[in-house]
């Protein structure tokens, strides 16, 4: 059985993927495979990866369907790895050892967590959670509908026997809401050494395109009618607390 599945979904964004790519390719003594999920309206990314002509690349045309997260879940049905990770094009591994510290990391657990380094217009900053912080929310994973504790989903690596689907109805709570059902009730290890590089502030960031406000009303009542009481206190405290402070500062 192949140790990891790599799933990389893509949209329009070859010199992101081009980097994405590159951070798995670069991996020192892992055995993978990559999983290509391409629901662009041009040819340009199957091209690319055609030419590439690489064994452990798997790639795959997806009908968009218009929502992000169809794209997502078509990667993980076509997994087959003993671990899995779903990386976004905008995203890459920081080291060139990160699979073999997340496989070690999986050893005793059902989830790994690494952290998450955001480049923002060419500067880097850390997330500034602490690790106990961190541990705390992945325990308590009720607590990341009001704190993204984690970071993008390339951050979670994960035994394939606890797949868990994304809600594709989800726009901006779609990875928390995966987080939770990923994360209730497992065995989790944090691995601080491991990295992952996410860039922020591209024209093809999703987030960017949403009316965030009206977007969260909406994955709200999704979330209160799938979860119930477990996680209507924290959706309260984000829409009062967090969403509302960014729209007193007009950051939203």
């Amino acid at each position: 059985m192949i140790t990891f599945s790599i799933i990389i979904p893509t949209y329009n964004q070859l010199p992101l993927l081009k980097r994405a790519l590159e951070s798995v390719l670069h991996q020192q003594g892992a055995d993978y495979e990559v999983i290509v999920t391409d629901d662009s309206d041009n040819d340009e990314i199957c091209t690319y990866i055609e030419a590439l002509d690489k064994q452990t690349i798997k790639y795959f045309h997806h009908n968009s369907t218009g929502r992000a997260a169809d794209n997502w879940n078509f990667g993980l049905s076509k997994a087959e790895g003993k671990f899995v990770i779903v990386m976004h094009h905008d995203e890459a591994m920081s080291s060139r050892n990160h699979l073999n510290m997340m496989a070690q990391a999986l050893a005793d657990a059902d989830v790994a967590i690494a952290d998450v380094e955001v480049m923002n217009g060419g500067k880097q900053s850390s997330r500034w959670l602490s690790h106990l912080t961190k541990k705390f929310f992945c325990k308590h994973p009720e607590w990341l509908f009001l704190q993204n504790a984690i970071g993008p989903t390339a951050c979670v690596a994960f035994k394939r026997n606890q797949l868990q689907p994304f809600n594709p109805d989800l726009k901006w709570l779609v990875d928390i809401e995966w987080y939770y059902r990923l994360l209730k009730g497992k065995r989790v290890s944090i691995c601080k050494a491991c990295k992952v590089q996410s860039t922020h502030g591209h024209a093809g960031q999703i987030s960017q395109q949403m009316d965030i406000l009206q977007t969260f009303k909406q994955d709200k009542a999704i979330i209160r009618q799938t979860h119930g009481n477990h996680v209507r206190l924290m959706l309260w405290l984000y829409e009062h607390l967090i969403l509302g402070t960014k729209r007193l500062l007009r950051r939203i």
